[in-house]
């Protein structure tokens, strides 16, 4: 079975989350696409009945960098969450994850 996950190449893109994200993770989420154009996104949305994730990966070709970026939330809070980590940081998290065995 083949993931799939949608690039978002503007903050235009975003329109098709809109009603699912609260407003305080959809302005955020705008501004960070709106502050480097030339970079590309590609999300994943993950909501149960008690909190929404927004999982986004920014890849730049042009500067070399690949950015992982998460917003959290829960339904009922009006704050949010949010971390960013390089993916080389994340894979750094993830070796030492399964040299600990915690995988």
């Amino acid at each position: 079975m083949k993931m799939m996950y949608p690039k978002i190449s503007s903050a235009a893109g975003l329109a098709e989350l809109s009603y699912q994200l609260p407003h305080q993770i959809r302005q955020a989420a705008i501004m960070l696409i709106e502050a480097d154009s030339s970079s590309d996104y590609f999300y994943k949305l993950f909501m149960d009945d008690d909190q929404i994730q927004l999982l986004l990966i920014e890849e730049n070709a042009n500067e070399d960098f690949t950015v992982c970026h998460c917003f959290s939330t829960d339904q009922w809070d009006h704050e949010y969450a949010y971390e960013s980590l390089s993916l080389s940081s994340i894979q750094m998290f993830c070796k030492m994850a399964q040299e600990l065995k915690m995988t």
